[in-house]
Order: C-alpha cells, then sequence, then structure tokens
C-alpha cells in the first residue's frame, strides 16, 4: 500500500509505503468502530467520523507509515486515505484467518 502527500497545488511531494505491521486486537476494534462504513449514509458523515476520530486513525497510520510525519497527513486526499484504511483491516483479517484451526473443535 502507498499513500501520497500533495501540496497546495496537488502536486505529489511525498510517497509513502506501508509496512508490515501485527496489529493488536484493540487497535483493529478501534478501526472497525471508526470505520463503521455500513452505517455511514453520505459523505459529511463519512467526514464526521473521520473528523473525530483523527488522532486514533493517525496512530494506526503512523504504525504502518513510519515515515510520515504528523502534519503530512493532513495533506492526504480522502479518497486515498479511506481505502488504506479499509486495506488495512482486509489485510488484518486475512492474517486472522490464516491461523490454524484444531480439528477437535
Amino acid at each position: 500500500m502507498k499513500i501520497n502527500v500533495y501540496d497546495d497545488n496537488d502536486n505529489i511531494v511525498k510517497v509513502a509505503e506501508a509496512k508490515v505491521i501485527d496489529l493488536k486486537f484493540g487497535t483493529i476494534r478501534s478501526l472497525m468502530e471508526l470505520l463503521n462504513i455500513d452505517s455511514v449514509e453520505d459523505t459529511g458523515e463519512l467526514l464526521k467520523t473521520v473528523y473525530g476520530a483523527w488522532d486514533q486513525i493517525v496512530e494506526i497510520l503512523d504504525k504502518c507509515f513510519p515515515t510520515m510525519e504528523y502534519g503530512d497527513w493532513e495533506n492526504v486526499k480522502l479518497k486515498e486515505l479511506v481505502p488504506v484504511l479499509v486495506e488495512i483491516l482486509k489485510f488484518s483479517f486475512s492474517e486472522i484467518l490464516k491461523v490454524p484451526k484444531d480439528s477437535k473443535n
């Protein structure tokens, strides 16, 4: 996953690539709460959700994108940010599904 940082003229000034991290359950749960996309009915509501949880979102993103600085997140386009958050969740769930199951249960 990659994320772009833009300047005031919409030029890409930085591209950050995600590193694979092992998220804790609490982090995944927080992301799921923040991105309860099914309950979001319009863009305004989505913006309010992201705005209200911005510090939590940045904390999670900083773990995945260590080359990003706090101010960089202010210059990432929302249409690129939300899909990255969803991809982080999908990746986490795919890793969980790889856990071997005990055939006795």
